[in-house]
């Protein structure tokens, strides 16, 4: 039996959280199918029922309640979609259109139990450390989105219509498509911007 590895269990529970954007969400006796996103300074958001503000055991489940998912104990924080956490709903709605409800919470993880392993959730809160990039590097690509649906074609083996460049991390690139968010991944992380001009144009 191999020796449990705390931190590279985490950065796989990471990794996995950072490639879905689907989940189920457990309050009291309910399930609720709801889309996260993950903001640059690693915090989740997504819009709720006012039913969710209220206290409750919560469980998130990514990327949705079946087998072999992971299981998340999280709180809610709500947040106005107004003032500095204006940005956090424009995140949301960027990867997923109009949202079903009109509160906006933000997830803060307690722990999570991923492949029957156990992690801290302060792990599965990360820096986008291309937060400064994003901005560019997705004005740059859907200036010509043919590059993109190649790449989701060779990448991801799925046809994308019209795609749309919405996040880039050093894990990934997210892209939005009339269906939901198609996650394309490196073999190994992004570096720099150049490494990512060059993940997209090899395969254009």
């Amino acid at each position: 039996m191999e020796p449990y590895d705390e931190q590279q269990a985490t950065d796989e529970a990471w990794k996995f959280l950072r490639s879905n954007s689907t989940a189920t969400l457990r309050f009291g006796e309910h399930l609720q199918d709801i889309s996260y996103v993950i903001c640059n300074d690693g915090f989740m958001v997504i819009p709720v029922m006012v039913a969710m503000l209220q206290p409750h055991d919560m469980v998130m489940y990514v990327p949705e309640y079946v087998d072999d998912c992971m299981e998340m104990h999280i709180s809610l924080e709500q947040l106005s979609e107004d003032g500095e956490d204006g940005v956090r709903a424009d995140r949301w709605q960027m990867y997923h259109g109009e949202p079903p409800d009109v509160q906006w919470a933000k997830v803060e993880i307690d722990a999570a139990r991923f492949h029957e392993k156990f992690i801290d959730g302060e792990g599965l809160c990360r820096v986008n450390e291309f937060a400064e990039l994003e901005a560019s590097l997705c004005k740059q690509f859907n200036s010509s989105t043919a590059k993109l649906a190649k790449a989701c074609l060779h990448v991801a083996n799925v046809e994308v219509e019209s795609p749309l460049l919405v996040g880039v991390d050093p894990l990934g690139l997210d892209i939005r498509a009339r269906f939901g968010i198609v996650r394309l991944e490196p073999k190994v992380p992004f570096e720099n911007a150049q490494h990512v001009e060059s993940f997209i144009s090899r395969r254009a």
